[in-house]
């Protein structure tokens, strides 16, 4: 990606450091992180130079060569990509420390789907979400819908999705959401306020607001979308007193929060930010992480929503752009 709006389909010449592996991809996806970078809008200071320049940090592959010292891999393994080592190639190479074992029992090609699973996945597992509890999942990108499956099967009895865009919003009701609201047709608060009066305390007193709310809000629009603010304090408004805000997503972008709130109703604000942690926390943390999809518990490629090869990765990306229905679009050699 040369300039914003131009992936140009290159060959490079691929040499192997002491610690690096040779892997020939399977498949790769599109992040929204890609598409902010790929819509020409501000990339973070704090993010390595060039990151996007040679874009793709999901996929899969089969491992062709190992470098001198690598130990962990060796040809014919199957690994899964969680760093930016320009996956939208038909070969890329990546350091030891941005891959992980794909795991038996499921095909490569859903493998692929690793990385974004796996952030989706973990912000349920650190949800603080409990049986009986009723949650909001505010955006419906890839991690919004592993959220709102995730989160029903963990023991939530109502889940509320809202976004803004109707094909998003019936994938939710299929995966499994009890409530699905339009942002911009619905009257969220109020269905949200009739969804949770149990929660609701008329003789609160103090700092308590005794307002209704949900248990938990989960919120994941972030990267390119210009609803993330607006989402993110949707879900602070509609959490009850020492409820849990959960946000997924690299906002990318300051935005202006409802901190107030959160503070003076005593809410627990949680960033699980899966990989924004070093290679031996995802050591520990993918394998489990990947369980749910290996065991068939959650269905991570039905969200695939187009494919593409290579060669018409521009394509893809103008169409992930402008198709408010495609959720997570793959591409293949």
């Amino acid at each position: 990606m040369s300039d914003p709006g131009e992936l140009e389909l290159i060959e490079r010449e691929l040499s192997l450091d002491d610690h690096e592996v040779l892997v020939e991809t399977e498949r790769a996806s599109i992040c929204d992180a890609d598409l902010r970078a790929y819509k020409g809008m501000t990339i973070p200071t704090d993010l390595p130079d060039g990151i996007f320049e040679y874009p793709g940090h999901e996929g899969s592959g089969t491992v062709l060569e190992v470098g001198t010292k690598v130990r962990e891999y060796e040809p014919g393994d199957e690994v899964m990509l969680f760093g930016p080592n320009n996956a939208f190639a038909t070969h890329f190479k990546a350091p030891v420390e941005s891959l992980q074992e794909a795991p038996s029992g499921i095909d490569l090609s859903v493998a692929a789907l690793g990385e974004p699973a796996c952030v989706g996945i973990y912000g349920v597992f650190e949800s603080g979400v409990q049986p009986g509890d009723s949650v909001l999942v505010v955006g419906l990108n890839f991690q919004g819908q592993i959220a709102v499956e995730g989160l029903k099967k963990k023991g939530a009895a109502t889940v509320i999705a809202v976004d803004y865009r109707e094909p998003r919003l019936d994938v939710a009701d299929r995966r499994g959401a009890d409530v699905v609201l339009n942002s911009e047709t619905d009257d969220v608060a109020s269905v949200i306020e009739d969804h949770t009066q149990y929660n609701a305390d008329e003789d609160a007193s103090g700092h308590a607001s005794g307002d209704a709310g949900v248990d938990v809000a989960f919120h994941s629009c972030g990267y390119w979308n210009s609803h993330a603010e607006e989402y993110f304090n949707l879900a602070v408004q509609h959490t009850r007193d020492e409820g849990i805000v959960v946000s997924i997503p690299d906002l990318m972008d300051p935005i202006e929060a409802d901190l107030h709130r959160i503070h003076h109703h005593g809410m627990d604000i949680r960033m699980p930010n899966l990989m924004h942690h070093g290679p031996e926390f995802l050591d520990r943390w993918v394998p489990r992480l990947m369980k749910p999809i290996v065991k068939g518990t959650l269905d991570v490629e039905s969200l695939v929503t187009d494919t593409y090869g290579l060669s018409d990765a521009s394509e893809a990306m103008e169409q992930y752009s402008r198709d408010e229905s495609q959720i997570k679009i793959a591409l293949e050699p």
